[in-house]
């Protein structure tokens, strides 16, 4: 069997564990064996008594179980990766990657935010705590709530989705509608998964079931959505959706491949391009790895960045769509090497999180070698194309993952997820750059997401299993504390 890699937090695992089939409807010509089998940092954070409890799902060489008894719970987190929050900010959608291969399939969560507030805001007011949460032991300011607490009045609003999701993006299709639709690789067909949100409940699955299983109309696997075309490259990992635009774009981590998801308004998404080999491969691995992407949406034409993992440079694409409504493609179109940052000659190669600031005149960018985050201008210059040049940078935790942008009042800051240190990095990106609080958050945060207008950060915590709630009220007494934790935390 293989070890356990893990593409956003470091360390390779060295246990062998049972593999599953991948879940699917028809579970025929799309499934496959996991060809990764990204499950857990083993060597840290996951004790053999673990690993014991898999028979008892019933994933154990020559035991069978019942669909009912592999089926992931619909009031539980279980290695929760990407998060996204709806425009309007009523509600948080977590995947959840199961990557323990304990359930038959990952799944969607949705949590009303309007409920989140209130449990927090009771507790931070007067101590208040909602009936089955508790105070943290070991930090007195957070309020801990299993997660059912909060679930249960959502929990056939989720779905059902394939194993090792990644990120999450949210893409507007009735904007001020309140009808979203939600794409998130999954790592272990390889597949896309996409899902409607009617303003009530999330849908991949003509039955119409709550927590059903995405069909595979709602699985993007070959160009075209035909098994006669070309497949979609393996490891998905990254993820960006389009509003305006109608596209979302996904970055492959081991192929270096780019792919474009056609998401038009009232239809259903499909793969109409795939772009490979954009990057250099890495000289040891001969993996060539894409990574983080963002899209610049404030211009005459939205431009997407996407960052590499083996090479020092950001590729720059723009998508085109034929006069005459053939399928969308991927232009590529310029490039700027990260030559700001690192060693005599600079040179950053490992580029993980990126994202821009709400009027695009910015980029945020994370990188690992050497741990940083990087800031661009990324103004439209004298020629009408963005200048893409270095304003700052500042040093950052080794394998940081993910960042997000808001202002809460007081002005933009940037919020880093540290995977391997369980913390969170806040950095006011005035002047050049400096961090201004390091917020313990829990065991390897991955996604964080925010909620200006709450005054609030939602960071998923991998492998604890919960959501730190971070009040980034800047007239708080609390400011960069979490104040409530969602999940009770998987013991060590």
């Amino acid at each position: 069997m293989t070890g356990a890699r893990d593409g956003t937090g470091g360390a390779h695992g060295t246990r062998d564990v049972t593999r599953i089939m991948q879940a699917t409807q028809s579970g025929v010509r799309r499934s496959k064996r996991d060809p990764m089998v990204w499950l857990v940092d083993l060597a840290r954070s996951v004790p053999p008594s673990l690993l014991a409890l898999l028979p008892a799902a019933g994933l154990a060489l020559g035991c069978t179980a019942s669909a009912e008894q592999v089926k992931p719970p619909d009031d539980l987190l279980f290695f929760p990766t990407g998060a996204a929050i709806a425009p309007d900010e009523s509600h948080l959608f977590v995947t959840n990657a199961n990557s323990e291969l304990r359930y038959d399939s990952g799944s969607i969560s949705v949590l009303a935010l309007a409920s989140v507030d209130q449990i927090a805001s009771d507790w931070t007011r007067d101590g208040t705590a909602r009936s089955g949460c508790f105070q943290d032991g070991a930090n007195l300011e957070t309020l801990v709530c299993p997660a059912p607490v909060l679930l249960d009045e959502t929990r056939d609003q989720g779905v059902r989705i394939g194993n090792f999701a990644s990120e999450l993006a949210i893409q507007d299709t009735n904007v001020g509608g309140g009808e979203l639709r939600l794409i998130t690789p999954t790592r272990g067909d390889p597949s896309v998964a996409w899902i409607d949100w009617n303003g009530a409940r999330l849908g991949c699955n003509a039955n119409g079931e709550g927590f059903a299983l995405c069909d595979d109309t709602h699985r993007l696997a070959f160009v075209l959505n035909n098994s006669d075309n070309p497949p979609l490259p393996e490891e998905p990992f990254g993820v960006y959706a389009d509003t305006a635009g109608e596209f979302a774009v996904v970055t492959h981590l081991t192929t270096g491949a780019v792919t474009l998801i056609d998401s038009p308004r009232g239809g259903d998404a499909r793969v109409t391009d795939i772009s490979a080999g954009i990057f250099l491969p890495d000289a040891t691995t001969g993996l060539r790895g894409a990574t983080g992407v963002a899209g610049r949406t404030s211009g005459p034409s939205d431009i997407l960045y996407v960052g590499s993992r083996t090479e020092d440079r950001i590729q720059t694409f723009t998508v085109e769509r034929p006069v005459n409504a053939a399928p969308p493609f991927l232009i590529q179109g310029g490039f700027f090497f990260l030559d700001a940052v690192g060693g005599s000659n600079g040179g950053s190669s490992d580029t993980r999180g990126m994202t821009f600031s709400r009027d695009g005149q910015r980029l945020y960018l994370v990188n690992r070698r050497p741990p940083s985050l990087q800031i661009y201008d990324t103004a439209v210059g004298p020629t009408g194309a963005p200048r893409n040049t270095p304003l700052g940078a500042t040093d950052l935790c080794r394998q940081a993952s993910t960042v997000t942008v808001a202002d809460a009042g007081d002005g933009e800051r940037a919020y880093v997820t540290c995977f391997q240190d369980g913390q969170l990095y806040i950095v006011d990106p005035r002047g050049e750059g400096s961090v201004e609080a390091i917020v313990t958050v829990g065991r390897g945060p991955y996604s964080v997401v925010a909620a200006p207008g709450r005054k609030k950060l939602y960071v998923t915590n991998f492998l604890e299993d919960t959501i730190a709630v971070v009040d980034i009220d800047p007239t708080s007494r609390l400011r960069n504390r979490v104040v409530l934790r969602i999940g009770e935390p998987r013991p060590l």
